[in-house]
């Protein structure tokens, strides 16, 4: 089977969107009524296992001939990645609360306009899915599983700790000079096709990216506002 150029929605992409909703949703959901030793068992093996994916990820793409200074493991998604391993381990809830917006709403985007340019069964492909589809699981097991969820709390928090590392981030990228594009603050991306490609030529699209990112943040957490608001009003 020989890779075809990736298009978006095509039927490779909708296969491994599709292949990954159900894992987020349904295996957590099998395990749901497991005692509490399986489910704790099983949170420190997937935290485990996307703290270990994203640890060694950097030295699989610099094996396809990425530049090092391309990959250190702080894109945003990979930064949900340890945060939601470390919340499987600690139960620390700022940990969740992060992972929560920054995993839905950076992962969701990833998958929808992936930054690839061919389909399965490229390497670059598998492990692009395999990393965005293992924080999409483990989320789904921190919600579904262990009943977390997030609060209004959560999404204040979650927009502080994302305007406190973005300078951070963006320094990181004016030192290190391009190719250096970490949370896509220097660059839109290069491969594949994105909704990046609507915005305004860096650092102009920055801005943007933080108002369009702090609405996300509040409709991820809309339906949980909308149930919390029927419930109390079933309550009265």
């Amino acid at each position: 089977m020989e890779a075809q150029p990736f298009t978006i929605f095509g039927t490779s992409h909708l296969f491994t969107l599709l292949l990954i909703f159900c894992l987020a949703v349904f295996f957590p959901s099998a395990y749901k009524n497991k005692s509490e030793a399986q489910k704790e068992y099983l949170a420190r093996l997937l935290g485990l296992s996307i703290i270990g994916l994203e640890l060694i990820k950097p030295f699989i793409w610099n094996s396809m001939d990425y530049p090092w200074i391309r990959l250190l493991p702080i894109h945003m998604c990979s930064l949900s990645g340890f945060f939601i391993g470390f919340f499987l381990l600690t139960k620390k809830r700022l940990f969740f609360e992060v992972a929560f917006f920054w995993g839905i709403g950076g992962g969701v985007n990833a998958l929808i306009t992936p930054d690839v340019t061919l389909t399965f069964p490229d390497p670059k492909y598998i492990l692009f899915f395999l990393g965005h589809g293992l924080l999409m699981v483990n989320i789904g097991y921190a919600c579904i599983t262990l009943n977390n969820r997030p609060t209004f709390e959560s999404v204040k928090n979650g927009i502080y700790v994302s305007l406190s590392i973005l300078p951070i981030i963006y320094l990181i990228n004016l030192l290190l000079g391009p190719p250096a594009n970490y949370w896509y603050l220097g660059a839109k991306p290069t491969e594949g096709q994105s909704i990046m490609d609507f915005f305004p030529d860096p650092p102009l699209h920055i801005p943007l990216l933080i108002i369009i990112g702090a609405f996300l943040f509040l409709l991820i957490y809309s339906p949980y506002w909308i149930y919390d608001k029927l419930k109390k009003r079933g309550v009265e």
